[in-house]
């Protein structure tokens, strides 16, 4: 949250005041074990993330016992978490080595200082402000087109990047995807996710060049910048879980999904073809990365055949899977149907393949790597096997159109 905690103790001194901070209530147990607590969502009871710096305390070693772990929102988490440090400001981060525990309503880490300042948090951070200098980098590429769509509560721009090969027009016989991140303020993984898929995306490389030939490709980077900005874990500035109100936004309390399901629908009213949405999470539990997808009787209306829409995202993520070994294809399905959210509203009103992609912030439990902890090349990895199983699933990589055959989906759910 964006406020100062008060205590100061032998010239060691904490600090929460900036981009994306939360942590409060620092209190001094003894000389070297330091108490403090996460502050609750603005106007909500959510709360998981925190991110604060440590002043003056360079050559010592400190306990943190962070207190009322019961009260936050994936309790689980904190069994097998490990807090990440930065030595620079925040420009690069690592996993912090010391000891760490979670016992009853305390979770506790030890943390060696060998700067003059350093900060610690729940996960990398990934700020508004890196997204700014992110998009404008993207916004720079000639088959790139920034435009922004609507207005946050507090009025910054929810901005909408579309990418295709310059030289053609959408309805060129080309595939239409969409992509959304960071409803949900801290859940970062999903930033570092759609960091990779972009940069791969505006690459030389050869499935990149042909993606952007054959598809257009529509993504929202941060969809909650507000609750980004203020610290909060899940919800916008006015406490609201963005991904529940893709049924009915509000403008005035939800006005970022507002924007974000006008410009879709006004893409989709303009002929444009739509086959596959993606709206790309964290998860706080102890698992892999994996996607959230419909069960096998829920479909489109556009499938004649429940059974094949459940194949098809099941061959989608099994490429996923190909191109990152520690993706889970194998979990996920069955998810609510729920069409406030994201995903399942998109496969009701469009008719596209859609999925809910999350990111461990945790110990991973599937793959090459599992129990050791997540790490930002890992979060990458996926985003860059996101842009290849597009290209593998939808046969971009041959000349000629799109093969009807590689699934009923992709023949019937463009409109």
């Amino acid at each position: 949250m964006l406020m100062t905690s008060a205590p100061t103790f032998a010239e060691v001194t904490f600090d929460s005041s900036f981009e994306c901070g939360n942590a409060t209530a620092f209190r001094q147990i003894d000389p070297a074990t330091w108490e403090f607590e996460i502050e609750q969502d603005t106007a909500s009871s959510d709360r998981q993330w925190y991110y604060f710096s440590v002043n003056g305390a360079a050559g010592q070693e400190i306990t943190f016992r962070l207190k009322g772990i019961e009260e936050t929102n994936v309790k689980s988490h904190w069994k097998t978490a490990r807090p990440v440090f930065s030595t620079d400001n925040g420009e690069t981060w690592a996993p912090a080595p010391g000891a760490t525990s979670a016992t009853d309503d305390v979770y506790t880490f030890t943390h060696r200082f060998t700067a003059a300042s350093e900060r610690i948090a729940f996960h990398y951070p990934y700020t508004w402000t890196l997204a700014q200098r992110r998009i404008a980098e993207w916004d720079a590429h000639p088959d790139a087109e920034l435009t922004t769509i609507g207005k946050s509560v507090e009025g910054r721009p929810i901005q909408k990047i579309t990418i295709t090969d310059a030289t053609s027009k959408p309805r060129d016989g080309k595939l239409g995807f969409w992509l959304v991140a960071r409803q949900h303020s801290a859940e970062v993984t999903a930033s570092y996710t759609m960091d990779a898929f972009m940069d791969f995306l505006l690459s030389d490389e050869p499935e990149a060049i042909q993606l952007r030939k054959k598809a257009v490709i529509n993504t929202v980077p941060m969809a909650n910048p507000d609750g980004v900005v203020a610290g909060n874990y899940r919800d916008n500035i006015r406490g609201v879980n963005l991904n529940r109100v893709w049924n009915k936004p509000s403008p005035e309390t939800s006005p970022e999904i507002l924007a974000i399901t006008a410009a879709i629908d006004a893409w989709v009213a303009e002929g444009n073809p739509y086959q596959l949405f993606a709206d790309i999470h964290s998860t706080a539990g102890p698992r892999p990365h994996f996607a959230y997808h419909a069960g096998p009787s829920q479909r489109p209306a556009l499938y004649a055949n429940p059974a094949h829409y459940n194949r098809d995202l099941r061959d989608f993520l099994m490429l996923v899977n190909d191109f990152a070994p520690h993706f889970d294809n194998t979990r996920g399905g069955g998810a609510s149907a729920e069409t406030t959210i994201a995903q399942n509203h998109q496969r009701v009103v469009h008719g596209a393949m859609s999925f809910t992609f999350e990111g461990s912030y945790n110990r991973q439990n599937h793959g090459p790597n599992a129990k050791e902890p997540m790490t930002l090349k890992q979060h990458q990895d996926v985003g860059i096997a996101l842009a290849k199983a597009m290209v593998t699933y939808f046969e971009l990589g041959t000349e000629g159109a799109p093969a009807a055959g590689a699934t009923e989906g992709a023949a019937e759910s463009s409109n």
